[in-house]
């Protein structure tokens, strides 16, 4: 595979000169978090720019559908109970982690008293009760795993909150991560909620001002519930043309942290540690991967792919031969430093991890299967089937230099099997539209995806929003879910279902390794690589640190301080 190694070559040496460095690369451990020596009081005052390469499109956790807009919203949202930097479930605006019932069908939540909103509402049961009907509303595009089994929530005071559940749901945990005021709006209106763009929360940041594709200015709430905090007068996200951009700004220091640096970003980071650069991560059990659509893509988000099936992709053998074609391992090694491991599984790690065997690399056999599901090789090297040619469109983030530096890998490895790979990348702010917003995801218009995600701490919620046949995306259901391959399987539908039902968690994670393997066999996902999450920042930035759950890099924002 001379000429493989040959372009992977050059792709590195790009990669090398554009990220300026020349130093070996970091362990593939978790990294550190350690801070700049400093004075042991907090330094209040001063403003802190972020630096991000997505803009989100809204900051409404109804209608987020991408982590930028989970993690950004965090500055404002609050829930009752959220995922801190150790990777625990830690009460928020709730006193304790809520009870259970013996039979497990009653949770109860104390919630702290005199909480206001940033508009000076005050918090209450009621709230609670509101984002429940807000989840499961019409409009909402929010995961409705859990709420779902939710019989009723009763309020009987304005800070006890009795969740009664119609079965049992074993990771309760994980609801309530963020409340929705029960003044946000009309819930018919949902979708044209001045609180899209300027929520109101209990954290402890405001939004000021929104300038599209500049900036998000953020200002102390002056409602929070922690006197004296944040102690920072301001924080700006600024939105970059990509992270290459924004390696450069941070280390000149005109940003104090990045969002969404890559494993291949270590050689970098340690080059600028002299200039007071580091980095801050966590392990989420995300993949980077590729997602093929089982349906035609000329088709308007069909809710059953087998009427209107794709003319190359809904194939087994096909997404097989594409898996059996790409060496995984020289991506890693080539691209990421060997900084990574190989991805083989939905579940790669954590409490209910399903390791899977690594998918093998062999031309030969990919090329066979192709023959035998009927693609002739033609003369120009692209192969064709009854007047189709097998060409695709892969898809991701443009401006993200890793990833189109995996595409364009990708395109020459499938080259060896007689697939022409086709790159049409789009802003971020497209790829993740919402329904509404004709978004490519939501209504099918793509061939292949190329992005990360995974289920962080609990996985029912990601294998039932990303999975589950409950969850394609249809006009009927206004585009809730995240099945964007339009997969059915009644097995794994039926195995989900029954694991969020079970509490014991070896019955769990037996279940869940049954839909992890049927993922492998089915393959409406290649996983190319597991993920660290990781952020950069400037050493004087104290306190920075990073949240498997959904709030990321903004995790802790109010202790936010600038060493002098």
């Amino acid at each position: 595979m001379i000429w493989r190694r040959t372009f992977l070559s050059l792709i590195l040496l790009t990669a090398v000169v554009m990220s300026a460095c020349a130093a070996p690369a970091a362990p593939a451990a978790a990294p550190a978090t350690d801070q700049t020596a400093a004075p042991s009081e907090p330094v209040r005052g001063g403003a802190v720019v972020v630096g991000t390469p997505q803009e989100p499109g809204v900051l409404n956790p109804l209608l987020a559908s991408s982590s930028i807009e989970d993690a950004i919203s965090s500055l404002t949202i609050e829930g009752l109970v959220q995922v801190d930097d150790q990777g625990n479930y830690v009460p928020v605006l709730a006193e304790a982690l809520p009870t259970i019932s013996e039979d497990g069908l009653l949770a109860t939540y104390k919630l702290k008293p005199d909480i206001k909103f940033s508009n000076g509402d005050p918090f209450t049961c009621a709230d609670v009760q509101f984002t429940v009907e807000a989840i499961l509303s019409d409009l909402s595009g929010a995961s409705t795993s859990g709420y779902n089994r939710i019989d009723a929530v009763e309020c009987p005071d304005d800070l006890t909150v009795e969740v009664y559940f119609s079965e049992v749901y074993a990771p309760y945990l994980r609801l309530f991560s963020y409340i929705i005021p029960r003044g946000a709006g009309d819930l018919t209106a949902l979708d044209a909620w001045d609180f899209n763009r300027n929520p109101i929360g209990t954290g402890a940041w405001i939004v000021k001002e929104w300038v599209a594709g500049d900036y998000i200015e953020f200002m102390p709430n002056p409602n929070y519930r922690e006197a004296g905090k944040p102690y920072l007068d301001s924080l700006i996200v600024k939105i970059l043309p990509s992270r290459e951009v924004g390696m450069q700004l941070l280390g000149s220091g005109e940003i104090k942290a990045l969002w969404d640096i890559t494993e291949a970003d270590f050689p970098a980071l340690e080059s600028m540690a002299a200039q007071g650069v580091s980095y801050a991560g966590a392990q989420t059990g995300e993949n980077e991967l590729l997602l093929f659509n089982f349906a035609d893509p000329a088709v308007d988000a069909p809710a059953d792919a087998s009427a209107n099936p794709h003319p190359i992709l809904n194939d087994v053998r096909v997404r097989e031969a594409i898996q059996l074609a790409i060496d995984k391992q020289e991506i890693v090694d080539t691209l990421l430093y060997g900084n990574v491991n190989v991805g083989t599984t939905v579940i790669p790690n954590g409490t209910f991890a399903c390791p899977q065997p690594p998918s093998e690399f062999n031309v030969e056999k990919a090329n066979a299967l192709l023959d035998t599901a009927g693609w002739t090789l033609g003369a120009d090297g692209i192969r064709e089937k009854d007047g189709v040619k097998m060409e695709l469109k892969i898809t991701t983030t443009s401006g993200n230099l890793l990833r189109e530096q995996t595409e364009q890998v990708l395109v020459e490895m499938l080259k060896a099997i007689g697939l022409n790979l086709i790159i049409e990348n789009v802003p971020s702010d497209v790829l993740f539209a919402g329904w509404d917003s004709n978004g490519m995801r939501k209504h099918g218009q793509f061939d292949i995806l190329l992005y990360t995600t995974g289920p962080f701490l609990d996985p029912d919620s990601h294998l039932y929003q990303n999975y589950h046949s409950n969850n394609i995306p249809t006009a009927e259901n206004e585009g809730a879910g995240s099945n964007y391959s339009r997969y059915v399987n009644a097995d794994v539908d039926a195995w989900i279902d029954e694991a969020a039902s079970i509490t014991d968690v070896e019955q769990r994670r037996a279940l869940y390794c049954q839909v992890a393997a049927q993922i492998n066999q089915d393959l409406p996902r290649v996983f190319l690589y597991e993920r660290l999450l990781l952020s950069g920042y400037r050493t004087e930035l104290q306190n920075f640190k990073v949240s498997p759950g959904p709030s990321d890099f903004t995790w802790g924002a109010a202790d936010w301080w600038l060493a002098q």
